[in-house]
């Protein structure tokens, strides 16, 4: 009787810990498959906002470079706008003055473009700048200013502004498995980009009630997961800075949905575990008789 005990024990001993090794493998395989899912598509989407940064910042600086020699800008400002699919160009001088790539338009009264964020910041670091995310006043669409002081006799920045539509239509269209989904935002833990409808702007906390802003000031290219809880549900999210902007692209996946295959194949080796102990049970009682 004691050598029957010994063998059953053994047995849902053995059983116990080939589930737990299993479970464990699978685990680990679900999330690493999970992981490279999140790394090209971050690696991806990453390459294509470089991509787009990379052409505006090179058409203002081109547009700066020939304008630095140039008698009459508004030629040079409508090749810029061109060449870096802006909404508009401009250049303003210390003076205060303001010129548009088109010759009938006018600033506003009392304008005065050496205040504005884009110039100082073009002034201050001699470099293309690229301005924080605004909503534009005609569209009421985010967008940005890239601007670049300009080397000449007359002190002056050439700018160009480009609504971020083609970035958030990016950003949502970036499929992932489950309900994982993607955002875009700044550093300062601003949302520029979010499948919900008026999230532009908005504090990241505001918009995904958990999501600690702070995570973004340290995210880096390794893409670390990093995990958090918004409304009870727990989440993973995965962020990668944008270089040459101080924006990030967060990817977000349920925790639960994400690992709900674990579930699954869990259930089935403890069917598979209770089979072979209905199995092996009789068969061990007969054999110790």
């Amino acid at each position: 009787m004691l050598l029957k005990q010994r063998l059953l024990a053994f047995v849902a001993v053995l059983l116990i810990v080939v589930i737990a090794v299993l479970s464990g493998q699978i685990r680990t395989e679900i999330i690493s498959g999970i992981r490279q899912e999140v790394k090209a598509a971050i690696h991806g989407n990453r390459a294509a906002m470089m991509y787009w940064v990379a052409q505006r910042r090179a058409a203002i600086e081109a547009t700066a470079e020939r304008l630095a020699r140039a008698d009459d800008p508004i030629p040079f400002l409508l090749a810029g706008k061109d060449a870096g699919r802006f909404d508009q160009t401009f250049v303003g001088y210390e003076n205060k003055q303001i010129i548009y790539h088109l010759a009938d338009k006018t600033p506003p009264a009392g304008y005065n473009p050496t205040v504005r964020p884009w110039y100082i910041a073009a002034e201050k670091t001699r470099t293309t700048i690229i301005t924080e995310p605004y909503i534009c006043a005609s569209t009421r669409q985010p967008c940005i200013t890239v601007a670049r002081s300009i080397s000449s006799r007359t002190p002056s920045v050439v700018g160009g502004d480009i609504s971020l539509e083609e970035i958030i239509l990016l950003v949502n269209s970036i499929e992932l498995r489950d309900e994982g989904y993607a955002f875009l935002a700044t550093r300062d833990g601003k949302i520029v980009a979010h499948s919900k409808p008026d999230s532009a702007l908005q504090p990241v906390d505001k918009v995904i009630p958990g999501f600690n802003a702070a995570f973004l000031k340290t995210a880096d290219v390794d893409a670390h997961p990093h995990e958090f809880e918004s409304e009870g549900v727990p989440q993973y999210v995965t962020a990668a800075p944008i270089p040459g902007t101080d924006w990030v692209l967060c990817l977000v996946f349920e925790r639960t949905m994400a690992l709900s295959p674990l579930r699954y194949l869990l259930g089935g080796l403890l069917l598979a575990g209770l089979i072979v102990a209905f199995l092996g049970i009789p068969t061990a009682r007969f054999k110790t008789r």
